[in-house]
């Protein structure tokens, strides 16, 4: 038995149209003789009436605060609604389903709500669904605490579920019956083509940006968490860790090759970076230290926040990070928290600055090459630089929100185009 995982974002099943390109991409799996695993997300985006913002907004109007527990209770009924509607859909074609929770699906996590880790994969029932010959779905981005207490896995948390379900089928040689088991790369369906060189929304008007044939393992998770939306940073993290080839596709149109991630096609180019990545609105806070036993605490505290933050080079008096907003709470209050129980005080600037990132494997060898002419390039532009970061494979730049699209526009056209 094959198995292909397939994993369907939230616009691929807000409406009827939509949900019916979706069910094709699994019947014509099945019909080239996979087994799927379909792990579905909310249906659509906010406005959208069963999207997990509108759901957390009917609460929010009783009372603005909910308890983590009951909020990610709530935060999970969007995709089992879709989940099931999706299974249903696939009954009426002919073909025997199953709709699964997360928890039902063995999907064990900690206790961290709104944020919560998967610790480990239970998933017999879900083998015996697919010996029985079932079409499996699950609802992503959601699992159960050991005691059975619903969580949610964090935005994005549907491409986790379905990384995690590729790995442990992967990791499983035969079904309980005894018939060997084979795992097709996993399939994230999109309402793009595949993973672009910057995001369009982003780019000035004029300005194109191109579907990318193939990305390596960093590049993935790098793009993820500098804000591109490729994959969430966890799965893109736990991809490259268990060697978890997979592609990004166009839902609408199954003739588009998409982006292959971590497959045998997966290589740099020399003379271009891959994408420009960005991050709109972050908070921004200073610290007057430059204290590093002191910062690696704050960075420990944040870590165990699970927050995403992004520790630049400033004034060198000070020490600057930009945090990227939470959807679900106050990352002023968490910042602010952090810093009080070290008898700091801090402004946070909310929603003035952006950064704009290149990424690519080329830029891992003549990193310093890289930042001059990048730095050039915003210099030309006229764009503010309020701090710097660099790794490996990327140069961060915090600049003014209100320069975003103009830096990702210049540094696309000078070093990725």
């Amino acid at each position: 038995m094959k198995v292909v995982v397939q994993k369907f974002g939230g616009t691929c099943v807000e409406s009827e149209p939509n949900q019916l390109l979706s069910a094709e991409r699994i019947m014509e799996a099945r019909d080239r003789g996979l087994h799927p695993v379909v792990v579905v997300s909310a249906m659509g985006r906010e406005g959208q009436p069963y999207s997990t913002v509108e759901l957390v907004k009917t609460v929010r109007r009783i009372d603005p605060q909910i308890q983590p527990r009951e909020l990610d209770l709530l935060m999970s009924c969007g995709e089992i609604i879709s989940t099931v509607a999706m299974a249903t859909l696939l009954r009426t074609k002919g073909y025997e389903t199953i709709a699964f929770s997360g928890g039902q699906a063995g999907l064990i996590t900690d206790e961290v709500f709104g944020h919560a880790r998967i610790v480990r994969l239970e998933p017999d029932p879900l083998l015996r669904a697919l010996q029985d010959g079932l079409v499996v779905f699950v609802a992503g981005f959601q699992g159960n605490t050991k005691d059975h207490q619903i969580t949610t896995l964090g935005a994005g948390g549907s491409d986790y579920t379905a990384v995690a379900l590729t790995w442990v089928i992967q990791g499983t040689p035969k079904l309980p019956f005894g018939e060997k088991l084979e795992v097709a790369p996993l399939q994230i369906f999109k309402e793009v083509d595949g993973v672009m060189t910057a995001d369009p929304d982003s780019l000035e008007k004029g300005a194109r940006a191109e579907t990318i044939p193939s990305l390596t393992y960093d590049e993935c998770v790098w793009m993820s968490r500098l804000g591109a939306e490729v994959l969430q940073q966890q799965a893109a993290e736990m991809a490259r860790e268990h060697q978890i080839p997979f592609a990004v596709r166009d839902f609408r149109n199954a003739q588009r090759p998409g982006t292959e991630v971590g497959g045998s096609s997966a290589r740099a180019r020399d003379d271009r970076a891959t994408a420009i990545a960005d991050q709109a609105q972050l908070l921004v806070f200073d610290l007057a230290t430059t204290d590093q036993r002191l910062l690696s605490q704050i960075c420990e505290r944040l870590d165990r926040e699970r927050i995403t933050y992004y520790q630049l080079n400033a004034k060198e008096s000070q020490a600057r990070f930009a945090v990227r907003p939470l959807k679900y709470r106050d990352v002023g209050t968490v910042v602010g928290q952090v810093l009080a129980s070290r008898g700091m005080e801090t402004t946070v600037n909310a929603g003035n600055f952006a950064l704009v990132s290149v990424v690519g494997e080329a830029l891992r060898q003549r990193l310093e090459v890289w930042a001059r002419e990048a730095d050039r390039a915003l210099a030309k532009a006229g764009i503010e630089v309020h701090g710097t970061s660099r790794d490996e494979i990327s140069l961060s730049y915090l600049v003014p929100e209100a320069q975003r699209k103009q830096a990702v526009t210049s540094l696309h056209k000078q070093l990725v185009q």
